[in-house]
């Protein structure tokens, strides 16, 4: 092509692009699309930790920090004879960048194990990542005990917020108590059939009450609600999911009563008994905790 014919395309090119934008009015034509995208605000981030792992870390855990990987080596398997096959044991030095909980004093550069894959020894891939690590401070303040080789937690904006939001929340005067189990369940039947009232009192961990609640009434829907104290609340309701009472209650119930429970009850008071209670946790949801490792 000669340097005439470039000159000449070029040229062409120029007056199609600026017909174009006297014919919209001076300003290039912009999809509608890509124009809603750069204007439309981002999403919220989203936690990659659900509310009740998040939950089990920061009960086991005295000590949260914020680090940055600075090394990590592989030991060898002689020095970790109780390690099962596939599993090697990571020596981690990290810096300290923030201290969001802890009973004491930690060291601006810390060192911790923790566990991973074998596959990994050779290249972790945590290495200048950022963490959120729970635990305890270890008998010197450079040393740090994780509470389990999952309590490394990939740091984001979200992840430290829902961490501080589940302090804040176990730390309010009337956070409800961790529940150890079920003390006794008693069940009324109703003047009419369909009718009837089971109640179950729970066994806490600082032994305040706390008693669940189910009420049928025939063509309705049964309530659920639950009472932190001697009286029972009947204006109560099943606890909003991602809070600390539902947290409480749905990891911390049985699967299904007790049979000691049930003992003082007649055949059929306790099997309305057995079916209220597996109503009430059916309402509750499941308790998603995964544990999810980094190594």
């Amino acid at each position: 092509m000669t340097d005439r014919s470039r000159i000449l395309r070029r040229r062409a090119a120029f007056l199609s692009l600026a017909g174009a934008t006297l014919l919209t009015g001076g300003f290039p034509v912009v999809s509608s699309t890509l124009a809603a995208q750069e204007g439309a605000a981002p999403a919220p981030e989203q936690a990659s930790l659900t509310y009740a792992r998040m939950a089990d870390l920061v009960a086991s855990s005295p000590a949260i920090a914020r680090v940055q990987v600075r090394s990590v080596t592989a030991l060898e398997p002689e020095r970790t004879p109780d390690l099962p096959t596939g599993r090697t044991r990571f020596y981690v030095q990290a810096e300290t960048l923030g201290l969001i909980r802890s009973e004491g004093v930690i060291a601006r550069r810390i060192a911790f194990l923790v566990d991973g894959s074998s596959a990994n020894a050779r290249r972790p891939g945590i290495k200048k990542e950022t963490f959120l690590i729970f635990g305890r401070v270890g008998g010197q303040v450079s040393e740090f005990q994780l509470t389990s080789s999952t309590a490394l937690v990939p740091w984001s904006p979200a992840n430290e917020a829902l961490a501080r939001k589940v302090i804040a929340d176990m730390m309010m005067p009337d956070a409800p108590p961790a529940i150890t189990g079920v003390t006794s369940a008693f069940n009324v039947p109703g003047a009419i059939l369909g009718e009837g009232e089971t109640q179950i009192f729970l066994q806490t961990e600082d032994g305040s009450p706390v008693s669940l609640s189910v009420i049928r009434r025939p063509q309705e829907q049964p309530h659920f609600s639950v009472s932190l104290g001697e009286i029972v609340d009947e204006a109560a309701t099943v606890p909003e999911k991602d809070t600390l009472l539902w947290y409480r209650l749905a990891c911390g119930l049985p699967d299904q009563l007790p049979a000691l429970s049930l003992a003082e009850l007649g055949r059929a008071e306790a099997q309305a008994a057995a079916r209220d209670y597996a109503a009430f946790r059916a309402a509750l949801g499941p308790c998603e905790r995964p544990e999810t490792p980094v190594i």
